[in-house]
């Protein structure tokens, strides 16, 4: 297994287990499935909600590797962690009142965008 995607997952796992003590219904749920993405160049995360799968931009690893596993992962799984406590978002692009307290409980800003660079 790629070992960053190993990480990934192990990460995944224990923001998911962290937001399920905070948010109990979260328990039901499985944590998303992480993919590694090729051809994102802009985007640097994309979570697909009803399928609980978020992709990751892989060419942004190189120059960015914390700020992905610091910032760009658990905001991805913030949109989740949203979409199975409360349906769909009451904002355009996911990033609502809901989205917010996530991640002020992730303890990090409720920003909506990265400057992140290839």
């Amino acid at each position: 297994m790629n070992p960053i995607l190993y990480t990934l997952e192990k990460t995944t796992d224990s923001l998911w287990l962290a937001l399920c003590e905070s948010y109990p219904k979260l328990i039901r749920f499985n944590p998303p499935q992480i993919i590694l993405n090729n051809r994102f160049t802009k985007t640097a995360g994309c979570s697909y909600q009803e399928t609980n799968i978020i992709h990751l931009g892989n060419k942004f690893f190189p120059k960015n590797y914390n700020q992905m596993f610091q910032t760009i992962l658990p905001h991805e799984i913030a949109h989740q962690a949203d979409y199975n406590l409360f349906g769909l978002s009451e904002k355009k692009c996911g990033h609502g009142k809901n989205w917010a307290k996530i991640m002020v409980k992730l303890g990090l800003p409720a920003d909506k965008y990265h400057s992140l660079e290839i």
